[in-house]
């Protein structure tokens, strides 16, 4: 058996690098199926092998409408062909709908039928699972629950003061967001609830690449004390002294499902402000995560503030026992089981 990973690897996220090599280290044969080339190396496919996509949206979507649906005809007719050639399609549901979805209705249809046609459908909590199952009505028996790894070890420090770079003292308190900048991750609102509580001492940085419609937000800001931005694509080997420079990351993100931002600052063991969801109660304890209603007009800024006089009374949560759960080996081998029908 054979598994044709969709992608193989990342440059962007290493998620994929870290499943892939922990499936190759549990016996499994993964190919690669590079971005773009899904419907000319399916072929190559046999019977009983499995075809493994992670973001389906790329293989139908197009901003033109008759192009997305000549896409979604295409897919279709692939999705088809491995069927009758016997073999798996499986998808992992990172997200219940790609972030820019221009045609929400064909969207809503293509994930529905592309949920009956997988063999298997693979999710990183019961929450996931829940929606899935009322949204594109899908049975119970067709999901499987296996969370999203740990990042440890994977960014590694280079001793770089980032404090330092900042013009920032090691006793100022720092908030942290880190990420691509988009309208859905609530940036804006993080602003806002930044300049309500920030003092002399306090300090927010925003790192990561900006879209053009934030890029053009955040270059028409007024008061901008105190607040760095960084607005480029953090390489990976300065993501490590940039975390370990925090006090408390942010996530105001508008929409989550899984996030593998939280996980990574999971992973760093910091403390993490995010929107009260399902997903928290599935991978943090109560003190490791300070949640708050997004309906609430100053519920993130009283989470944050929160959130440092947390950090202040030096709390250890139990970071290890949560982090073991995450182990990538035992990932491995629950998506091995899933693959050969044992889940």
């Amino acid at each position: 058996m054979r598994v044709w990973m969709w992608p193989k690897s990342s440059e962007l996220n290493f998620y994929n690098d870290l499943l892939t090599d922990s499936l190759s280290g549990a016996g499994l044969d993964i190919a690669d199926l590079r971005h773009g080339k899904l419907m000319l190396q399916v072929g190559r496919a046999k019977s009983g092998d499995i075809v493994h996509i992670h973001w389906m949206h790329h293989a139908y979507q197009n901003r033109n409408r008759l192009l997305f649906i000549v896409k979604s005809f295409i897919f279709v007719l692939t999705m088809l062909y491995l069927k009758l050639r016997n073999v798996q399609l499986i998808w992992t549901i990172h997200n219940l709908y790609p972030h820019h979805a221009k045609y929400p209705k064909m969207e809503r249809f293509m994930r529905t039928l592309i949920c009956r046609f997988c063999s298997k459908l693979i999710v990183a909590s019961e929450s996931i699972k829940r929606k899935v199952m009322m949204e594109f009505n899908v049975p119970a028996r067709k999901l499987y629950v296996v969370k999203h790894g740990h990042y440890l070890g994977v960014y590694k420090p280079y001793g770089t003061d980032v404090r330092r770079q900042y013009n920032v003292s090691e006793d100022d308190d720092v908030y942290l967001f880190l990420g691509a900048i988009k309208a859905y991750k609530g940036i804006e609102n993080l602003i806002e609830s930044f300049n309500a509580l920030k003092t002399k001492r306090t300090f927010l940085i925003i790192a990561g690449k900006a879209d053009e419609e934030m890029a053009a937000y955040l270059r028409s800001l007024g008061d901008t004390e105190n607040i760095i931005l960084d607005l480029r694509f953090i390489p990976n080997e300065e993501v490590a002294d940039l975390i370990n420079a925090a006090d408390v990351m942010v996530m105001p993100y508008k929409e989550i499902t899984t996030s593998g931002s939280a996980i990574l600052g999971l992973s760093f063991k910091k403390l993490i402000v995010m929107p009260d969801n399902d997903f928290i109660g599935e991978y943090f304890r109560e003190d490791m995560v300070v949640g708050y209603e997004p309906s609430d007009v100053n519920g993130l800024t009283n989470a944050m503030k929160k959130a440092l006089n947390a950090k202040r009374e030096g709390k250890a949560p139990k970071y290890d026992e949560v982090l073991k759960e995450l182990e990538w080996s035992a990932i491995a081998e629950k998506i091995k089981n899933v693959y050969q029908g044992w889940g």
